[in-house]
This record gives structure tokens, C-alpha cells and sequence, in this order.
């Protein structure tokens, strides 16, 4: 069976990506509260898991993620698992995403920054240091899981920290029959979360092999908004853009706090008139704006 590639959508108008997975679960009235967040309902409710993939399938997403944000191979040994565990989870991600998709359908795997396992909303400011080589063992283990599983599109996504970008190029280096997209967390509109310049992160970003598609998420619509100019700008690659839908973390009490936002859906049309390729939500994003997006976008 051929699978979509994600250069065959890049080259279409417009391509709707998903929206945020565990929020949706838990609207979808599961439980998250887990060490392996939403990931836990692999083995355990794996219903859940393909109800919220085929929600976001029948709402018009032309790309959906695996539920592998938070499920990189140290978390499981961390919750008591072991790596054959951690292997079956996968797996089961992939089956699952795999079952709610259509021949149309990119099943992409999500590669969540090391900032999520510490549960601590890191990847937010992107507050963690650890050796190049620790970063490439967290990333490897579970992308060639998911390989070994027939995926073939990955997310490198919410990455808050230049030093990590730096050890995910040196990985992809080793890598060939695989497409992926990178997506960083903004502190503002000129800088990533742990306050590099978003130039200086271009331009690394631009020297990655097997990277398709370079953009932003889990960041509000109002400091992307501000963005888009200076990605376009920097950025040889296409932009995929999915925003939080307008709440922050508080990762403190694990919980997310109102805030005004810009609307998601007037953005978005802007964005695509900028040229932006992709476009879809992440955390508090549901199958319902996801929908709605795809009237405005693809009317």
C-alpha cells in the first residue's frame, strides 16, 4: 500500500492538520491524568483513542498524529514499564491511527521535545539542558519505533530549545525514506521559548535533512499571528502553523487557564493568503474547529 507522502500535500492549496489530541480525549470525558497523559489510553481505552483520530478524519484532516506525543521510551521506564511495553504502546498508536484514517490520510508520528516528559509545561520555556547525545537517544528510541511500525511522516513538534533543534539535525542526518516537519513554541514573535532569536533558529532548521516543512504550535493565535511575517521571511520551507486554541498551561495545577485569544478561524485565512500550507490547532483545538476551518479554507 502506498501512503500519502506529506511533499504530495505541500503541494496542494491548502492541508488541514488535526487539532490538540489529549484535550479532545478529555472533552470526550476520558481521564489524562496519567504520567503517560493521553498516551495511557493506548492499552487501556484504546477506543477512546481511535474515536478522537476518526472525529478529526471525518472533520475534514487531511493529516492526523499518532497519540505518541508524550510516549518517548524513557517515559514508559519511568511509569514502571518496560521497553517491550513501550514498544506495544506504539504500536498500538500507529493501529489505532492507522484504523480512523482513509487512503487519503497522512498518519504522521508525534515526536513530542523532551521538555514533555518532565511534565513541568517546559516545553513551554524550553528550561532544560542535557548532552546532544541524550537528546538524540530520547528522539531515536521511539522514531525508530514508529518506523519500524510503517511510518514514514513525523512531527518533530512543540520544541522549545535551540540545543535540542541542534541534536534532532545531527540525528535526521542518519536517515533517509522518512519526511518530517519541525514545529517550535515562540516566547514572542522574534524568538523561541528559551529566547533565541527565530532568525538564528531558521537558519539551522533550513540545514536539516528530511525536514519539509518548518512552523510553529502550542503557542496562542495572537503571538503567531505576529510571526508568520518574519517565518516567511527566514524560513526556506513551507510554514505549518497550528496554535493552542487560546488557554495557558498552568502546569502547576495541570490545567488550563481562559485568556483572550485571537480567533483561530479569521487568522487562518489570513495565513493562507500569506501562503502558509498547512494549517490545524493543537491543545483546546477540537474536531469542530477543525471543521470549521476546513469551510473557511477549502470553500
Amino acid at each position: 500500500m502506498r501512503f500519502m507522502k506529506l511533499q504530495d500535500k505541500l503541494k496542494q492549496d491548502i492541508t488541514l492538520l488535526d487539532g490538540g489530541f489529549g484535550t479532545t480525549v478529555e472533552q470526550f470525558g476520558y481521564d489524562v491524568k496519567h504520567p503517560l497523559w493521553s498516551s495511557n489510553l493506548i492499552k487501556h481505552q484504546p477506543e477512546a483513542v481511535y474515536n478522537v483520530h476518526k472525529a478529526f478524519v471525518d472533520s475534514g484532516a487531511d493529516i492526523i498524529l499518532t497519540n505518541t506525543y508524550q510516549a518517548a521510551v524513557p517515559s514508559f521506564l519511568n511509569s514502571g514499564l518496560t521497553r517491550d511495553d513501550a514498544v506495544y504502546y506504539l504500536q498500538q498508536a500507529v493501529t489505532l491511527a492507522r484504523r480512523a484514517a482513509t487512503d487519503q490520510t497522512i498518519v504522521a508520528g508525534s515526536l513530542g521535545p523532551y521538555g514533555a516528559m518532565l511534565g513541568n509545561g517546559a516545553e513551554y520555556t524550553g528550561d532544560y539542558q542535557l548532552t546532544q547525545e541524550d537528546y538524540i537517544h530520547y528522539h531515536q528510541e521511539r522514531l525508530d519505533i514508529l518506523i519500524a511500525a510503517g511510518i514514514t511522516v513525523f512531527a518533530f513538534e512543540t520544541i522549545p530549545n535551540i540545543e535540542e533543534i541542534k541534536a534532532i539535525k545531527t540525528l535526521l542526518a542518519d536517515y533517509h525514506d522518512i519526511e518530517c516537519w519541525l514545529s517550535v513554541t515562540l516566547r514572542d514573535k522574534n524568538h523561541l521559548s528559551d529566547g533565541t532569536p527565530l532568525k538564528d533558529v531558521c537558519e539551522i532548521v533550513n540545514t536539516i535533512k528530511n525536514i519539509y516543512a518548518f512552523g510553529v504550535n502550542c503557542t496562542s493565535v495572537k503571538v503567531i499571528d505576529t510571526a508568520v511575517e518574519g517565518l516567511l521571511q527566514h524560513s526556506k520551507h513551507p510554514l505549518i502553523l497550528y496554535p493552542n486554541g487560546g488557554r495557558i498551561y498552568d502546569a502547576v495545577n495541570k490545567r488550563w487557564i481562559d485568556q483572550t485569544d485571537s480567533s483561530l478561524v479569521e487568522a487562518a485565512v489570513r495565513w493562507k493568503a500569506q501562503g502558509v500550507k498547512i494549517i490545524g490547532g493543537c491543545c483546546q483545538v477540537g474536531p469542530e474547529e477543525i471543521e470549521e476551518l476546513g469551510e473557511r479554507l477549502k470553500s
